[in-house]
């Protein structure tokens, strides 16, 4: 087995017993919350699945290194080759809301590179995963399958995805006026995305000014797997381990036929110009 095999498999066990643990807290109206300085929920769930994916990455791959959404920063991943990053529970504001979109994401870059990536849908109990270069598979009720995106490119038969409890203006203005705001679809964190993997949404557009590394890492190795087009609204590829972990410039994801269509429609809402960093 090589070594991104091994690194699949366990990421893939662990995301499996990450969501058992976000279950364990599922429904519970006195679950302790608190309100981080971006104004966005985090719970006993995600610092408890947190603590549990990195304790078993760590304890499996102590020479790489890890950054995720619940823990500090200390800067120890800019000397590291590789890199797990994870978002023990993308999608906080649904698992409130009990709407069941939410999911656990584990990615791993390599010299900066997304090479893996696992999303976990605890309630859909779905797995997906992808090695770069080795396709993207869907498990569910026991059974693997290979998942591919659509094929469709016009128009008026597009399916656009947008955030559900976390809507953008911006985003919705740029839709009325091209005229796709009847083509959305609102959806809860990244369940959206692999949708889009699945083939069942076309494109899937964000312009959240919380976006960050975690948020697109995992999910955009296995679109790109399914057969996707991922950028960021310029167009441009998205990087990793960067000091400045946000998306301003927001994320665009398609099928790829449908890709150039899409950056049009965000460009009228995106910043002037990227921030000094």
């Amino acid at each position: 087995m090589s070594q991104l095999d091994r690194a699949h498999q366990v990421a893939c066990d662990v995301a499996r017993d990450a969501g058992k643990v976000i279950l364990s807290y599922y429904g519970n109206p006195e679950i302790a919350t608190q309100t981080k300085p971006d104004q966005s929920p985090v719970t006993e769930a995600d610092k408890a699945a947190d603590a549990l994916i990195l304790d078993r990455l760590r304890t499996a791959f102590p020479d790489d290194g890890t950054l995720t959404e619940e823990s500090a920063d200390d800067g120890s991943r800019f000397g590291k080759s590789r890199l797990w990053i994870i978002d023990p529970l993308d999608g906080t504001r649904d698992f409130l809301a009990q709407t069941g979109d939410f999911s656990v994401h584990i990615g791993l870059c390599v010299d900066g590179q997304p090479v893996l990536g696992v999303v976990y849908q605890p309630v859909r109990q779905a797995l997906y995963h992808a090695i770069r270069g080795g396709g993207a598979f869907m498990d569910s009720n026991g059974t693997s399958t290979q998942i591919r995106t659509s094929r469709r490119s016009e128009p008026g038969e597009l399916r656009v995805g947008i955030s559900r409890l976390n809507p953008d203006e911006g985003l919705g203005k740029c839709l009325a006026a091209s005229g796709l705001a009847p083509r959305a679809v609102a959806m809860g964190a990244s369940v959206k995305h692999m949708a889009l993997a699945r083939g069942d949404l076309d494109a899937v557009l964000n312009l959240s000014p919380a976006e960050q590394e975690w948020d697109t890492c995992a999910p955009e190795v296995i679109l790109v797997e399914a057969g996707c087009t991922v950028s960021d609204g310029d167009g441009k590829p998205m990087k990793y381990n960067q000091k400045d972990l946000y998306r301003h410039r927001g994320s665009v994801w398609s099928n790829g036929l449908c890709h150039p269509l899409m950056l049009r429609v965000i460009a009228p809402c995106l910043p002037e110009e990227d921030p000094i960093v």
